[in-house]
């Protein structure tokens, strides 16, 4: 075994620790990860300390005390954390303060703005870019309340070319104790979509909707279709009326989150039913991701509140006058938003073309699956766009 393996192996322990830092700083207690005492023990800990992640490093619980975060976080430490090189990484404090400084230097962190977006009402919205400030903008409007992080090959993708820029959705990153005094309907949320343009110069930009940020895009078009010069729709959930095309999946979701909605009492009570059915479909890796605004039952009731403002309302006029050149992309086994929906919005938009993949999901979206990359990037290169406001 070589140094340099060993210090491969504690790398990938730092960006695995560094991985569930959004999360971990949400759980109270802090997570609990098993490891015997001895020197992964003690490297656990010294990189967690160093990177700003709260975990408990110790013994393991007993048998049905571990809770659910408690194994997401350890089901994403535990590959990292069980490789042999470990054991022959060089002592000293010094060797694990620069591996964990290059892995933060080296994280998705790197593409975080220096201030946050300001919202008309206040709101505060954590802003990420990548490639070249005079570069055309792409800006990427996600799904509703996730960690900006799962665009992450998206920004490096994109970065290549052009100034992408995505968000975080109000209320649920930065902190915001008069989360009740926020807007958080869709118009709301759709102005977000200009204070992260105003935020940044920005005069005009394509504009990608990932899953219930295709809502967003929709209705950031149709409020002003002068700073938006062509948009993109993935894997929408549309609500299109009474005979609207939906899995039973979207419904239930969509069912739960209006009773969540309705007050914190509610939303602690069905808390643990929600999280029991995102589980099922959410793979293991990014699981930490996927699950972080389920971690409490605050952040859950703030995430039922800015997403069923977006699932529930009719976007029927969202889809009139709306004629920028548009992506509309789906696939035939997406078992969370009928791809029948995004036919129909295809259908409606008078300059749409409609890309139905064989395979694909909300997941495969964010980790840019099959041909998606190329899907999306030959679209932009067809509609070049995207203006900085004048100096």
């Amino acid at each position: 075994m070589t140094e340099h393996q060993a210090r491969a192996a504690a790398t990938a322990l730092a960006e695995a620790v560094h991985g569930v830092r959004a999360l971990a700083a949400r759980l109270d207690p802090p997570a609990r990860v098993a490891v015997p005492a001895g020197p992964r023990a003690g490297l656990l800990a010294a990189l967690a300390e160093r990177l700003g992640v709260p975990l408990a490093v110790g013994p393991a619980a007993p048998d049905g005390e571990s809770g659910v975060f408690e194994r997401i976080v350890g089901e994403r430490l535990g590959p990292a954390l069980g490789r042999s090189e470990l054991d022959d990484l060089p002592d000293g404090p010094d060797e694990i303060t620069g591996i964990a400084d290059r892995v933060a230097a080296a994280s998705f962190d790197r593409f975080r703005t220096d201030h946050d977006a300001v919202a008309p009402d206040g709101a505060r919205l954590p802003v990420y870019t990548a490639g070249d400030p005079d570069a055309p903008a792409v800006l990427i409007a996600s799904a509703s309340g996730m960690p900006a992080e799962l665009c992450f090959r998206w920004l490096e993708l994109l970065g290549g070319e052009y100034r992408v820029v995505t968000w975080e959705t109000r209320g649920l990153f930065a902190d915001e104790p008069d989360f009740d005094k926020l807007e958080w309907d869709t118009e709301a949320q759709a102005e977000d979509v200009f204070a992260v343009m105003d935020h940044l110069g920005i005069r005009s930009a394509h504009l990608l909707g990932f899953c219930g940020g295709s809502v967003i895009a929709l209705a950031a078009a149709r409020r002003s279709p002068e700073r938006i010069d062509s948009l993109s729709l993935w894997h929408g959930a549309y609500e299109l009326g009474p005979q609207s095309p939906k899995l039973d999946h979207h419904r239930n979701i969509q069912a739960l989150m209006a009773m969540a909605a309705e007050d914190r009492a509610t939303a602690t009570a069905v808390h643990a039913v929600f999280l029991g059915t995102m589980l099922g479909g959410t793979p293991p890796d990014l699981a930490h991701l996927v699950l972080y605004p389920f971690a409490t039952p605050e952040l859950f009731y703030r995430y039922c509140r800015v997403n069923g403002a977006i699932t529930d309302i009719d976007v029927n006029p969202l889809l009139v006058g709306v004629d920028h050149p548009t992506l509309v992309v789906t696939s035939e086994d997406d078992t969370t938003a009928n791809p029948l929906g995004s036919a129909e919005v295809a259908r409606r938009l008078p300059n749409a073309t409609l890309s139905v993949e064989p395979t694909g999901d909300h997941i495969s979206l964010f980790k840019l699956g099959g041909r998606l990359g190329e899907l999306a990037l030959n679209f932009l290169r067809e509609h070049p766009g995207g203006q900085a406001a004048p100096r």
